[in-house]
């Protein structure tokens, strides 16, 4: 039995890999801020560091808070902790969002463990499923502004898929790209949810030059958006 450590474990992705993980043969430990000290010095085969900001907009106005919550705490991760296999999870933003705070720390957090050559930096798409709470696609569900333009394209991906993805993957090493196999529109998603939708912000090409074809599609999300909508009317 592997012994795995998640740290973020309370996070929208560390929360998903804790759920996916009850399906593999691993021995867990949730790593949250309260109890970070008390595992720090403990030894695990693998340690998953989940626990970067997914805040695009807020590391814009706070990116000195977003360098310590992204490369600082990796950094301290990386290289105080005990482990045999380090597997990051960073963003599509840190291949194609350099000229932002917020995909230029994560693009200097994977730098610091590109140093392991044993280990795994996954690029996660948008993301989209249990537990959901924040980014374009929740305040286009919920009908709030929308702080990127609406026609910006996503390779939507479940986030229960991509943590399996992940945890069956532990072996692989260097970067793997965990997003649909094409993408979506916020628009072509507005289509019989909101007809005039309220937005503002750059527009947004996040889509991956090369994924595993068997990756789902993107428009899985659809199924996704009509589930919440029918519990809504329920």
């Amino acid at each position: 039995m592997k012994k795995i450590a998640i740290i973020g474990s309370n996070g929208f992705v560390g929360k998903a890999l804790v759920r996916t993980a009850k399906n593999f043969n691993f021995e867990v430990t949730c790593v949250t801020r309260e109890n970070f000290s008390e595992h720090k010095n403990k030894s695990y085969d693998c340690v998953i560091n989940s626990a970067m900001p997914s805040k695009r907009f807020w590391s814009l106005n706070n990116p000195i808070e977003d360098i310590k919550e992204t490369v600082v705490k990796t950094a301290d991760i990386f290289y105080n902790w005990h482990y045999d296999k380090f597997v990051q999870i960073s963003s599509i933003s840190a291949e194609n969002q350099l000229d932002i705070p917020y995909g230029s720390h994560k693009r200097s957090a994977e730098i610091i463990v590109e140093k392991d050559k044993s280990a795994l930096i996954v690029r996660l798409g948008a993301l989209y499923g249990n537990g959901l709470t924040k980014s374009a696609l929740f305040d286009l569900i919920n009908k709030n502004h929308i702080y990127v333009d609406i026609n910006s394209e996503y390779n939507y991906i479940d986030v229960d898929y991509a943590a399996n993805y992940i945890l069956s993957n532990l072996n692989h090493k260097g970067v793997l790209n965990v997003g649909a196999r094409d993408s979506i529109s916020l628009l072509d998603l507005s289509k019989g949810i909101w007809d005039n939708p309220s937005y503002e912000g750059r527009l947004e090409k996040l889509i991956f030059k090369k994924v595993d074809s068997t990756m789902p599609s993107a428009k899985n999300v659809l199924k996704y958006i009509n589930l919440l909508r029918s519990k809504e009317n329920t």
